[in-house]
């Protein structure tokens, strides 16, 4: 506590209380109250490196000034966004107020058909605000989708029986996609959340979004990819299956806001499918390597929905 302390204290903020706060994945963090009745979010990163929390600080905070929805980062006496928490990058937000949505099935897929086109155009809006532009720091390589394909491709579990068949759609997914990485043209690029789902919304009591928080995963790429979580949150039918009229609902809702290029509209389905087969194989990786027995690809629901999309 005393490292947090003196983190929050370089700061300006002299801690009236911390509630430690459950939920999060990677990290720590803390709730914390200050004096006046001011309230701050305190951060310690588990597994980022320092260029990437700079990354992400950096783009926060881009975004944060000119008006888009998400807790800003707040900056020590000597200017410096990114602290240390017990030896680990760390960071002080400002406090989002709202509430998560309640409507989610096992903790994470909305049937809020109107959330998700809301969801949608707000993504279109941090696009638009960072189309092209570069922040300090760095994200390393291993976030993007087609590599993570790419790595699955040459591990020893992609020769497994009952991944053989995927595998193969797979390999023709990933030729598919080098070729666009090749000749990109047409395809913006740029910041992208990589992670918005309803976890990461807050929400007010009319049920509009006051927030867009956790950029954890955030990464300069095909800022498409973003309709690809987008997609896995709200394109779904009840039973978990990809639904086709939903997804392109959510396309046109980001469309409304940034129209899409030719090029993305022609491509729009296999940037949304290749992020579900990248999140698909991470999840099947890590269940083989925890030693779990995987009788069905299917098994991710990722890979469900990469798998309906490839009919």
């Amino acid at each position: 506590m005393s490292d947090l302390t003196s983190f929050l204290r370089e700061r300006g903020v002299e801690p009236v209380n911390v509630v430690p706060l459950l939920g999060g994945e990677k990290n720590r963090s803390w709730l914390v109250d200050g004096a006046g009745g001011s309230r701050f979010v305190a951060k310690s990163y588990s597994t980022s490196t320092r260029a990437e929390v700079e990354y992400e600080l950096h783009a926060a905070k881009f975004v944060a000034d000119r008006g888009f929805p998400t807790p800003a980062p707040i900056a020590a006496e000597d200017g410096s966004l990114r602290g240390l928490i017990d030896d680990r990058p760390a960071a002080l937000f400002t406090y989002a107020a709202g509430e998560h949505p309640t409507d989610l099935t096992d903790d994470y897929f909305s049937a809020d058909r109107q959330l998700g086109r809301r969801a949608a155009g707000l993504a279109a809006q941090l696009h638009e605000l960072c189309a092209d532009r570069s922040f300090p720091g760095g994200r390393t390589a291993r976030l993007d989708p087609l590599r993570r394909i790419q790595t699955f491709l040459r591990s020893p579990y992609a020769d497994l029986p009952v991944l053989r068949e995927t595998s193969h759609r797979l390999i023709a997914l990933q030729e598919k996609m080098a070729a666009v990485y090749a000749d990109p043209a047409g395809l913006r690029q740029g910041l992208l959340h990589n992670d918005i789902s309803a976890v990461n919304l807050l929400l007010d009591q009319a049920g509009d979004i006051t927030a867009l928080i956790d950029f954890d995963d955030c990464m300069t790429s095909f800022q498409l990819y973003d309709l690809g979580r987008i997609a896995e949150t709200w394109g779904r039918t009840a039973d978990r299956h990809a639904d086709l009229s939903r997804i392109n609902e959510l396309i046109e809702a980001y469309n409304a806001t940034r129209p899409l290029t030719d090029r993305e509209a022609e491509l729009a389905l296999d940037l949304i499918a290749t992020y579900a087969a990248a999140t698909g194989v991470d999840v099947l990786t890590n269940m083989l390597r925890a030693g779990s027995h995987v009788e069905d690809p299917r098994a991710s629901y990722s890979m469900l929905f990469y798998l309906d999309l490839c009919r």
